[in-house]
C-alpha cells in the first residue's frame, strides 16, 4: 500500500507580491494556500507518477479546489477534514474505503487495517507544537498500526533544531513512534524537514522518498512510502 502526504500550499510571503493583491488594496486571503489555477495540473501529474493508494493533501482553502486536480477523479473515496487552528483543510483521497474518527483536535483515518493521523501543527508557536506532540505521543500508546504524518512545522535539519520546544516535541513523539522519515534531510525549499512520518512499532515501511519537486510558489516537497 503506497501512501503520499504533501503540503501543496504556497509560502506565506506571497502576501507581499502584487500578483496576489485584490483591487481593494487588501491581500488575497488565499495567498498561502493551494493555488488551483497555478498548480492543479502539476500536482495531478505528480500524483499520477507516484501512483499512491491513499493521498493526504494539505492546505485546501475551498472545497471546490479539489476539482482542479484531475487525477483525484480516479479515487472513489474522498473526504476533507479541518485543521484545528488553520483556515485550511486536509484532503484524504483513497482507493479503499475509510472511516474518519475524531481524536481530540485531530482525526484518525481508519483504512485497510491502518490508522492514519494526518496533521498540520501550529506554524507560529513551537510551544503549541510541543503540546500537540505530547497529546499525539500519549494517543499513540493506545492505538495499534498508527501512522502520524504531515507538516509538523518542527524546524529540524538533521540533529539540529531551531527551537528548543521543537526538539522537545520531536523527542516526545519518538518515545512512542518511529520516525521513518528521519533520513530525509529536507522536505522544503528552505532546507528543513518540516514534513514527517511517524509510525507505531508494529508497522514495517519501505521506500521512504521525498523528491525535490514543486511548482509555482510551492514550498514543500511530497513524501511517500510503502506499507507492508
Amino acid at each position: 500500500m503506497k501512501v503520499l502526504v504533501w503540503n501543496i500550499g504556497c509560502f506565506s510571503f506571497l502576501k507581499y507580491f502584487k500578483y496576489f493583491h485584490i483591487r481593494s488594496g487588501g491581500v488575497d486571503i488565499r495567498h498561502e494556500y493551494f493555488q488551483p489555477k497555478l498548480n492543479g495540473g502539476f500536482v495531478s501529474e505528480k500524483i499520477g507518477q507516484i501512483k499512491p493508494d491513499i493521498v493526504f493533501l494539505q492546505e485546501f482553502h475551498e472545497e471546490e479546489d479539489v476539482d482542479s486536480i484531475d487525477i483525484l477523479n480516479t479515487y472513489p473515496y474522498k473526504h476533507l477534514i479541518p485543521t484545528w487552528y488553520h483556515d485550511h483543510s486536509i484532503l484524504i483521497a483513497s482507493k479503499y474505503e475509510f472511516q474518519v474518527l475524531p481524536e481530540g483536535n485531530f482525526y484518525r483515518v481508519a483504512c485497510n487495517g491502518f490508522n492514519f493521523m494526518p496533521i498540520h501543527l501550529n506554524s507560529f508557536s513551537a510551544k503549541k507544537r510541543f503540546i500537540d506532540a505530547l497529546f499525539l505521543s500519549k494517543l499513540a500508546e493506545g492505538i495499534k498500526r498508527l501512522i502520524v504524518l504531515g507538516d509538523t512545522n518542527i524546524w529540524q535539519c538533521g540533529h539540529w533544531f531551531v527551537f528548543k520546544y521543537d526538539k522537545k516535541a520531536y523527542r516526545g513523539l519518538v518515545k512512542s513512534l518511529n520516525d521513518i522519515s528521519r533520513s530525509i534531510l529536507s522536505t522544503t525549499y528552505l532546507g528543513f524537514s518540516l514534513d514527517k512520518v511517524f509510525c507505531s512499532k508494529d508497522i514495517k515501511v519501505q521506500n521512504v522518498t521525498s523528491p525535490k519537486v514543486r511548482s509555482h510558489f510551492m514550498d514543500h516537497y511530497p513524501v511517500y512510502f510503502d506499507l507492508e
